[in-house]
């Protein structure tokens, strides 16, 4: 569903649907990943949060690309 690439350093990755960049995954420090969807939701503004570790971070990453289809009447 979601691909990542990192940059050089390690410390952001690029979040794709296919060829489309939807969102990135910023690591702060080891426990502290900010996660940002870019794409515009329902009810106006991005999906993002902080998560305390990379896979918990993709999965919220996931879950609100998933809750942004469904609410676009999209399949995949």
């Amino acid at each position: 569903m979601i691909s990542y690439r990192q940059n050089r350093g390690g410390t952001v990755q690029a979040a794709y649907s296919g060829t489309v960049r939807v969102g990135y995954i910023d690591r702060a420090d080891e426990d502290r990943w900010l996660w940002s969807l870019n794409m515009i939701q329902p009810g106006g503004g991005r999906a993002n949060g902080i998560a305390t570790s990379e896979a918990e971070a993709k999965q919220a990453m996931a879950d609100a690309l998933v809750k942004w289809v469904e609410a676009a009447g999209l399949k995949w």
